[in-house]
């Protein structure tokens, strides 16, 4: 996957972390956002950040990204239409 490499200027109380601490949480809060904004899916994201599918549910859970994006409303309508079971 191609990638580009870029420069950002680190605020003063961050600048005593590790670089590549900075730059890994960098990349996945960049994918997180993309997948958030609907430009990428969840497995795009794993495959960009060199994660399995699981590793980055798990990391962008962390940051209040659902797993599964499913809106209640949907759910409550495709809920309605299933036969209910009578015994």
């Amino acid at each position: 996957m191609a990638s580009m490499e870029i420069t950002v200027a680190i605020p003063g109380p961050l600048s005593d972390r590790p670089t590549e601490e900075l730059a890994t949480r960098a990349r996945l809060l960049l994918v997180i956002d993309e997948v958030r904004a609907g430009r990428l899916t969840r497995a795009g994201a794993a495959r960009a950040l060199d994660m399995s599918l699981d590793e980055f549910l798990v990391e962008a859970g962390r940051h209040g990204l659902e797993a599964i994006d499913y809106d209640v409303e949907d759910f409550k309508r495709e809920l309605a239409t299933i036969p209910k079971a009578t015994h």
